[in-house]
């Protein structure tokens, strides 16, 4: 399942970026996985559940994410296609917030490309989207 990440949320600093965008019953996200809120920055890529049950119905199967840059410019070189999110793949684990820290740039490949990943979305700012997030189990 493709769809555009909209941050709600922006901070573009000099050494630090963050975004993070919220979703709620009818975004297919939360429909289908129960996420209900994605943040990225130069560390992790944090997926948020909306409880335990979703949480761990994600950690029991593997899944794989694929980041497409959608705007003007033409490729980026953090783009990756079909990278495990399996629990190998986790930073760490909180069970009592059900959420899920995944390395940045284990996933896109060196930390300079996790760092041009989390600017190019916290330059772009809020409400609009250069990247489309693919989840697929």
């Amino acid at each position: 399942m493709a769809f555009a990440y909209t941050p709600g949320y922006a901070f573009n600093g000099s050494n630090t970026d963050s975004t993070n965008e919220s979703y709620s019953s009818g975004d297919d996200v939360f429909d289908e996985y129960g996420i209900d809120q994605i943040g990225i920055s130069n560390s992790f890529i944090t997926i948020y559940f909306t409880n335990s049950t979703t949480f761990n119905t994600w950690r029991s199967s593997d899944h794989t994410v694929t980041f497409d840059y959608t705007g003007s410019g033409g490729a980026q070189s953090w783009e990756v296609t079909d990278v495990d999110l399996t629990t190998n793949e986790e930073y760490s684990v909180n069970t009592t917030y059900s959420y899920i820290n995944y390395e940045l740039a284990n996933l896109v490949g060196t930390q300079t490309k996790a760092n041009e990943l989390a600017d190019d979305l916290a330059t772009n700012g809020t409400g609009s989207s250069v990247l489309d997030i693919e989840f697929d189990a």
